[in-house]
Parts: structure tokens; C-alpha cells; sequence
């Protein structure tokens, strides 16, 4: 007889709880070393959870979750981070596995899981082959099991691990195709999910950037052309399962890199590459790459998307491109070398004022006297990929420098114009701002105490029965407005105050950190850091700076005006 939830169902009628209605979501996972067959394939388990709650009273299924191909030694897998999520914002509060070697089988993060964070969020969990449920009356006798269980899947999580790199070592010797976590773009798996087989939608883009780029189109040239016809990304078209754009601002730049992959890649002339890295499936590794003559090629896997003579002539044009580009870089005529910074000590500063998009630190030539200049520029990243993403196109470093020098040195003689009045003046301002202060918050809190006496002999007037209810109710209504609105004003006191003793801290700092570079010859590294939070470029070289201490300049101003 074959195996039904209904024999793992728990008898509804033991708690009160069971009649309350769960918004179910049903997680599904398949591990990277499964067959796509038998009792852990995505169809069995998805059958097992829809005859539970079938059976089950009060479940509603609203959402399914699945990792296909993930393992599960961590929890970094995309279907389960969305509905944790979902969880969090009430779109569903019951969860149901077919056991927990699905969920997972990392020991102490899984416990956690179910122990912690899903009682914690009111969640309802249930194991369906482990006979678990987490709002039955006698669940608490299970954790014990459970983690018992969760250690046994981590110790066979290690045991996969070697067999799992063991059986694919075999498959690398024999030259036996597998189905990466990756399928490449212009493909699609088989009915059978046995081998690739050609995804005409997409194949027609790939055929299309190998046809451009041998007729001389640059990498560049491609990306204009795939924006400008609207065709989605790869990683847009596996989350949309669409080839071009419908919707407005949908259509994003592809990356020169991702062009470079599908022109290099040999999968389109029917050639497979496996073995190009090694990692631990249970350790989470990062992978490590293994040397070119141990990569494992098989030819003739499946069916061709371009003509190998085509692939061919590209590579030759790719590497011919590459060679002219490394010897345009190392050519002997290049006089001079102009650059401000060795590394990029604007990196996480510096952004597009238009589209707020990083500045790229990039190099450009010059030419003087029949030599070449090399000489540093930042690019707005969005512009640098296609110029109909923005206006803005590049600033000079040693340009960006100067303005910067010059602003910084601008508002160190701000400071020294004034340091004498800052030393006399901070003391006294600071110290008079909180006497004002301290003396805001004993008059509120005086009107407070005031209230409170004339509310209590209102009260009593009332309960001595000489005040009508309808009197005192409107007076209670008034009294409640002006203590809600006393209280308010002590909380904006109190902010003030922090506020201005984290002024008052600043403005020392201030004039201690920024005084040290006076006398600075050039910009530096250490100016930089100490002086500026925030660099914005616009057309034509405008800048907009963000300075530290920002509000104590402000403050300098207002000072420097009386």
C-alpha cells in the first residue's frame, strides 16, 4: 500500500490551537549530488506536502519554495532567504518540509531555526515524515530528537562531501557529462534535464554577438546594441524568464565581462569544460582552481549553436584585440606618467552627481610631442557602460585634487581666521546653551507639577460630587493635550541637550584633526580621510564636497557673521 501524509497527521482536536487558519509555505529542496529521481525528487515532495494538507484542518498553501541544486550545508540558498523574509512580513506563518534533511543539514543553525527564531515569530513548523509539529501539545519531547537528527545530517553532509567529489572524479575520468549549477545562456536543459539542448530565444542573441563581433563590432558596440533592442541580461532573464524588456526602466547595460564569457566559452561549438575548480560542498569553501591541464573537456556533448569555424575566427580577433591592447600599454613612447595616488583613496567617496552611480578610477593617454602621457581619470560607471545611461563623463584625478586641495584649504584658514574666538567663544556658548536648557526644562517641569495639583483637585471636586462628569471629562481632555505636550517639549529638550554636547566634542576635534594639515604642500591620502565624507561630480568638473563636521562649519558660519 502506498505510503499518504494522512498517517503523520496529529489529532486536531488535542489543542485549541489547531483551529487557528496557517498561511502555509512549502519548502522544497534538491541537493546537488540528487539524481532528480526517486523519494527526495521535487515532484514526491511536493506530492507529500499536498496530501498533508489535504488532511490537515485549518492549513492553506499560499506559497512554494524551492532550491533546486543547493546544498544543504548553510542556509545561503535563495528560496529559503525569501521565505524567511516572507515570514517576517506576515505573508505566510506555517512551514512545511518533508523532513528535515531538507531544511537542512547544518547542526547548530537548524536547531536554532526551529527552536528559536520560528517560536519566536509565531511561526507553525512541521516535519511531515519526522511526525512533527511544532503546536502539538507534546512537540517539546521531540527537539531532542530533532537535534539528534540535525547531528546525524551533518555528519552524513560530510560523508557526501567525499562522495560527492569521488563520484564526480569518476565522471571527470570517463568523460561523463553533468548538469552544472549554471545552465549556459542560449540553452536550456532537456525534457529529460540529461544534456543541454538549444533555447531558440536566446540562442538568436548569443549567434547575434558572435555575428557582430566578427563583422569588427566591439564588446562595446554589442552592449549599445542589446540595450538599445531592449534584450534583459542573463541573470534578469533567469528571474523574469523573458528575453526583452516589457516595462520601463527594465532594460539594464550588460556587463563587458558577461560578453566576453559567452564569446570565449566553447559550450556553443558543442564543447563541454568541467573540472576548472574544486570546492568542499560541506566546509563552504570557496572554490579553488585547478590548473588548465587538469580541466576535463568533452567534445560533441550537444548540439552546436554556432559553427566552430565562426568560434574559431572569434577567438583569433579576441586574442589579436588583446595583444594590441597589452602592447598599446607597454609601448616604449610613453614619456610620462602622471598619476596622484598609487592606489584609489577615493574609492567609496566618489559618485556620479546625476545618477549616483560610483566613479570609476580608469587610465587615459595623452599625446605630447609624438610620445604618450598616461595619466588617471574617474568615469561615471552608468556612462562608462553606455553613454544614454548619463551625461556625466569623467574627471581628471590630478583636476579632482586640486579643487579638493583647495576647498580643504579654504576651510583651514576659515579655522585659524577664528581659532582665537573658537577657544574663547566654544566655552562660553556651549556652557549658556545649556544653562538655557536646564532652565527650559525646570519651567516645563514646574508646569507639569502645576497640572497635576489642579488636575487632582478637579478630581476631588468631582468625586465629592460637585463637578458634573460632563465638566471633568473636558477638563481631563485639556489636561491630558498639555501634559502630552509638555512631555514633548522635555523630549526635544533632552535631544537638544545630546546635541550639544556632541557639538560642542566635535568642534574640538575639529580644530585639533584639521589644523595638522596646515602647511600641507599637495593633497593627501590622510587629508582626505580626515577631511571629506562625500565627493559628487557633475558636467563640466563642478563638484559638490560633504565635509566631516559638516554642521560645525555651519556653526563657524553663523559665528563669522556677528
Amino acid at each position: 500500500m502506498a505510503r499518504t501524509a494522512k498517517r503523520y497527521l496529529i489529532n486536531s482536536s488535542k489543542e485549541e490551537t489547531f483551529r487557528k487558519k496557517y498561511n502555509a509555505g512549502n519548502y522544497l529542496r534538491l541537493s546537488v549530488d540528487s539524481d532528480y529521481t526517486g523519494s527526495d525528487s521535487l515532484a514526491n515532495q511536493r506530492r507529500l506536502a499536498q496530501e498533508y494538507i489535504a488532511q490537515a484542518e485549518g492549513i492553506h498553501l499560499v506559497k512554494e519554495y524551492i532550491d533546486d541544486g543547493r546544498s544543504g550545508t548553510n542556509f545561503e540558498r535563495p528560496a529559503f532567504i525569501r521565505m524567511i523574509t516572507d515570514l517576517k512580513q506576515g505573508v505566510i506563518n506555517c512551514i512545511i518540509i518533508k523532513d528535515l534533511s531538507r531544511f537542512g543539514r547544518e547542526y547548530i543553525e537548524g536547531g536554532n531555526y526551529i527552536e528559536k527564531v520560528f517560536p519566536f515569530l509565531g511561526v507553525r513548523f512541521i516535519s511531515i515524515l519526522d511526525r512533527y509539529d511544532s503546536i502539538a501539545p507534546d512537540c517539546d519531547r521531540e527537539l531532542l530528537l530533532i537535534s539528534l537528527k540535525n547531528l546525524m545530517h551533518e555528519m552524513y553532509a560530510k560523508d557526501v562531501s567525499k562522495k560527492v567529489g569521488s563520484t564526480f572524479k569518476i565522471k571527470h575520468e570517463k568523460g561523463i557529462f553533468y548538469r552544472s549549477s549554471t545552465i549556459p545562456y542560449g540553452y536550456r536543459m532537456n525534457g529529460t534535464d540529461t544534456n543541454y539542448s538549444i533555447d531558440e530565444p536566446t540562442a538568436e542573441i548569443v549567434r547575434e554577438m558572435f555575428s557582430q563581433y566578427e563583422l569588427g563590432a566591439s564588446k562595446g558596440a554589442i552592449r549599445r546594441y542589446l540595450y538599445e533592442n531592449k534584450v534583459l541580461t542573463p541573470r534578469q532573464f533567469c528571474e523574469k524568464g523573458q528575453v526583452y524588456s516589457v516595462g520601463e526602466g527594465e532594460t539594464k547595460a550588460w556587463e563587458i565581462s558577461t560578453i566576453d564569457r559567452i564569446l570565449k566559452n566553447p559550450v556553443y561549438i558543442g564543447t563541454v569544460i568541467r573540472h576548472k575548480s574544486e570546492q568542499s560542498f560541506f566546509d563552504d569553501q570557496s572554490h579553488k582552481r585547478v590548473p588548465e591541464d587538469e580541466w576535463v573537456t568533452i567534445r560533441n556533448n550537444h548540439e552546436p549553436l554556432i559553427s566552430e569555424t565562426l568560434f574559431n575566427k572569434v577567438q583569433k580577433l579576441l586574442e589579436e584585440t588583446k595583444a594590441t591592447y597589452v602592447s598599446y600599454r607597454s609601448d616604449s613612447n610613453l614619456i610620462k606618467e602622471s598619476a596622484a595616488f598609487e592606489s584609489n583613496v577615493f574609492q567609496g567617496k566618489i559618485f556620479c552627481g546625476n545618477c549616483k552611480a560610483n566613479m570609476i578610477r580608469t587610465v587615459k593617454y595623452l599625446t605630447v610631442q609624438g610620445g604618450r602621457v598616461r595619466y588617471k581619470i574617474f568615469v561615471c560607471d552608468a556612462h562608462r557602460k553606455l553613454t544614454a545611461l548619463c551625461d556625466v563623463k569623467s574627471i581628471k584625478e590630478t583636476s579632482l585634487c586640486n579643487i579638493l586641495y583647495n576647498t580643504v584649504c579654504n576651510h583651514i584658514k576659515l579655522i585659524k581666521n577664528i581659532k582665537k574666538i573658537i577657544e574663547r567663544d566654544i566655552k562660553y556658548s556651549f556652557d549658556d546653551k545649556m544653562q538655557q536648557i536646564e532652565h527650559e526644562r525646570s519651567r516645563l517641569e514646574n508646569a507639569v507639577v502645576l497640572l497635576e495639583r489642579e488636575y487632582m483637585e478637579v478630581y476631588c471636586s468631582y468625586t465629592n460630587q460637585i463637578l458634573p462628569i460632563e465638566s471633568f471629562n473636558n477638563f481631563r481632555a485639556k489636561y491630558s493635550e498639555k501634559i502630552d505636550l509638555l512631555k514633548s517639549r522635555m523630549l526635544m529638550l533632552e535631544k537638544e541637550e545630546i546635541n550639544v554636547k556632541k557639538c560642542k566634542k566635535a568642534m574640538n576635534r575639529l580644530i585639533t584633526e584639521w589644523l595638522v594639515f596646515d602647511n600641507s604642500p599637495k593633497l593627501t591620502e590622510g587629508m582626505i580621510e580626515t577631511c571629506i565624507s562625500r565627493i559628487e561630480v557633475f558636467s563640466n568638473n563642478r563638484l559638490e564636497v560633504t565635509l566631516r563636521y559638516k554642521d560645525c562649519f555651519a556653526l563657524l558660519e553663523e559665528w563669522m557673521k556677528r
